[in-house]
C-alpha cells in the first residue's frame, strides 16, 4: 500500500515538475527543434563560409581562411552603411532568437533540442519590431549627448541610458512576452509590476560598466555593434527573468492538498528532492500529520549542508 501510495505521489505532475522530471520534450517536438536549429546555424555557416564564393579561383587553402573574415567585416560595414535600419534590426532578430535559445538551454544545463520553440520565436519577433526603434533611440542619444564632448557627457548619457531607457523598454519587452503568450492585460500588468524592480537591479549590475567600455573604448562606427554582442548575454538573462514561473513551493501546496489521503498513510516521512537544474533546488519533506502544510516560506537548504533556513522569497530572488 505504501509503495502504491510513493508511486502516486512521484507522478503528481508538480512532483514531477520538482524533481525536474517534466521537461522532457515529445520526440516529434525534438526532431522540429533539430530542423529549426539545422536550417538557421546551416544558413549562417553557409553565409560566412560564402562571402567570397566566385572569387576564390586560384586562392590558397590559408588565403581564403585569412579572407573570411575580413571580408565578412567589409560585406557587414557595407551593409550598415548602406541599409543600416535594416542591418541593425535583422542583428537585433538574431541576437534576441539566440539569446532565448541560449537561456532555455545552455543557461539552465538542459539538452540542446529541449526549449519551446515557439517561445523563442515570440522573442525573435519583439527583436524584429525593437529594431527600428532601438536605431532610433542611438541616434537621437548620439545627437543630444554626444559622447566625444567629455566624461561628464558620457556619465549622463549613461545615466539616461540605465533610467529611461532601461526602464521603458524593460517594461515594453516584458509586457510584449506576456501578451504574445495569451495572457490578459490585467496579468501582463501585474507581471511587470513584480518584475521590473528586478530586472532593473540586474541590469545597472551589468550595462554601466559596459557602457564605460562604449563610449570611451569602442569606435563610434562599431558601438552597435559591441552594443549587440554584449546584448547577446543580457537578452538571455532578461529572456529567462521574463519567462520564470511561479514558484515551485506555491504549486506544491495545491498538490498536498489534493495528495494528502496519500501522504497520511505514510508512518515515516517522505523526502523529495529538487533537481539540480531547477531555480530553487531544496529538499522538502511530507509528513504523515494530516494537520502539517508544506510552508513556502520556512525550507531548510539541504543542497548546502547546513541546518539554516531560507525564506522562499529569498530562495527565488534574482
Amino acid at each position: 500500500q505504501h509503495e502504491q501510495n510513493l508511486s502516486r505521489l512521484l507522478d503528481h505532475p508538480q512532483v514531477k515538475r520538482l524533481l525536474g522530471e517534466d521537461d522532457e520534450l515529445s520526440v516529434q517536438q525534438k526532431v522540429i527543434n533539430l530542423l529549426f536549429l539545422s536550417a538557421a546555424f546551416g544558413y549562417a555557416i553557409y553565409t560566412i563560409f560564402n562571402i567570397d564564393s566566385g572569387m576564390t579561383r586560384g586562392w590558397t587553402v590559408q588565403e581564403q581562411v585569412m579572407r573570411i573574415p575580413l571580408d565578412n567585416w567589409g560585406a557587414y560595414e557595407s551593409y550598415l552603411a548602406n541599409k543600416p535600419i535594416v542591418t541593425k534590426t535583422l542583428i537585433n532578430v538574431i541576437i534576441y532568437l539566440l539569446g532565448d535559445w541560449l537561456s532555455q538551454t545552455a543557461f539552465q544545463g538542459k539538452h540542446v533540442l529541449n526549449f519551446d520553440i515557439s517561445r523563442t520565436l515570440r522573442n525573435g519577433f519583439i527583436g524584429l519590431c525593437f529594431g527600428p526603434l532601438v536605431h532610433q533611440y542611438y541616434e537621437f542619444s548620439d545627437a543630444i549627448l554626444p559622447p566625444e564632448n567629455g566624461l561628464v557627457t558620457r556619465l549622463e548619457k549613461i545615466f539616461m541610458d540605465q533610467t529611461i531607457y532601461l526602464s521603458v523598454k524593460c517594461s515594453i519587452y516584458i509586457s510584449a512576452v506576456g501578451l504574445l503568450a495569451g495572457e490578459e492585460w490585467p496579468t501582463v500588468r501585474q507581471t511587470v509590476k513584480d518584475k521590473i524592480g528586478g530586472v532593473v537591479l540586474t541590469a545597472w549590475k551589468f550595462w554601466p560598466i559596459v557602457h564605460c567600455i562604449t563610449y570611451s573604448l569602442i569606435p563610434a562606427q562599431h558601438r552597435i555593434l559591441w552594443v549587440n554582442c554584449v546584448d547577446l548575454v543580457w537578452n538571455a538573462i532578461l529572456a529567462t527573468q521574463a519567462q520564470r514561473k511561479e514558484s515551485v513551493f506555491e504549486d506544491l501546496e495545491g498538490a498536498e492538498e489534493e495528495l494528502q489521503p496519500n501522504l497520511s498513510a505514510f508512518a515515516e516521512p517522505i523526502t523529495v528532492t529538487a533537481a539540480s537544474g531547477d531555480s530553487a533546488s531544496n529538499s522538502i519533506t511530507f509528513f504523515n500529520d494530516t494537520t502539517s502544510s508544506l510552508d513556502s516560506d520556512n525550507i531548510t537548504d539541504f543542497n548546502s549542508g547546513s541546518n539554516s533556513t531560507t525564506t522562499a522569497t529569498e530562495a527565488m530572488a534574482v
